[in-house]
């Protein structure tokens, strides 16, 4: 087992190296009025495209790409997109502005050039807390597609309310009503409901029974994938805070990122 202290530093390390990565390697990809920055990292004659989402960041703190370096040398294309959106630029889930949703399309568009580019055999959307639920809300909508995730949110205007997050739900929503609240709240769990590609998918999910989100979120979610016949692999860790799993996703992530390379190559 890595120490607690090993995977902070790790964390940092690939906090600074994607930091200078960025200067070089970010574009911007336009769609109807939105802008989309990502990093696209190809490897020669892969067949795997791993879409890689924006975690949470702490108050005061810009979104910023995540898993860069974890994911450095892995022969698999790696499309990494970057969710700054919102007054804080702490990002909008992937969703967008005033109701609209332009964001959530306009990511959407860029992940299918991507694929038109690229032409994988497989996809896999992968992301931690606020990426989780990025990589699950997206992931529905691709038949044979492979989810890895670690502690996604479910019930999100109640988790962007709980936690003071008042620049992404005002982001999200505009001016608040009943009915945009509910839509918002159950926007992934009807997403899970509404998918047609369930048979033909598997979701990896790393969490821990120790902290906050297992209880508010994550025992909800796994409930409702179980009867609707989701396939899932669980990873559950026992950490007490929901932080931590930034240290732990990245050896979960790896693991079966090459797990799923290494099958698609034989």
């Amino acid at each position: 087992m890595i120490s607690k202290i090993k995977r902070i530093v790790r964390k940092y390390r690939e906090y600074l190296y994607t930091k200078i990565k960025i200067l070089k390697e970010q574009k911007i990809f336009r769609y109807k009025g939105v802008k989309v920055k990502y990093i696209l990292k190809e490897a020669d004659g892969a067949d795997t495209l791993a879409v890689v989402f924006s975690a949470c960041t702490r108050k005061g703190l810009r979104a910023r790409y995540n898993y860069v370096k974890t994911l450095d040398g892995m022969k698999c294309n790696r499309l990494y997109i970057l969710d700054d959106y919102a007054k804080d630029h702490r990002g909008s889930y992937y969703i967008g502005g005033n109701f609209k949703f332009d964001e959530e399309a306009a990511t959407r568009a860029l992940i299918q050039k991507m694929m038109e580019d690229l032409k994988p055999v497989k996809i896999v959307f992968c992301g931690s807390s606020k990426g989780g639920y990025a990589a699950l809300n997206f992931g529905t909508e691709f038949p044979n597609a492979i989810m890895i995730v670690g502690a996604p949110q479910y019930f999100l205007k109640t988790y962007l309310l709980e936690h003071k997050n008042f620049h992404t739900i005002k982001h999200i929503l505009g001016e608040r009503t009943e009915e945009k609240d509910t839509v918002l709240e159950f926007y992934l769990k009807n997403k899970l409901r509404k998918n047609k590609n369930i048979q033909s998918q598997t979701v990896y999910f790393h969490f821990s029974d120790k902290e906050h989100t297992y209880e508010e979120h994550i025992v909800h979610m796994l409930k409702d994938m179980e009867e609707m016949d989701y396939r899932v692999e669980k990873d559950i860790a026992n950490y007490t805070n929901h932080s931590d799993v930034s240290y732990y996703f990245p050896d979960f992530l790896k693991k079966n990122l090459a797990t799923i390379i290494e099958m698609q190559n034989k």
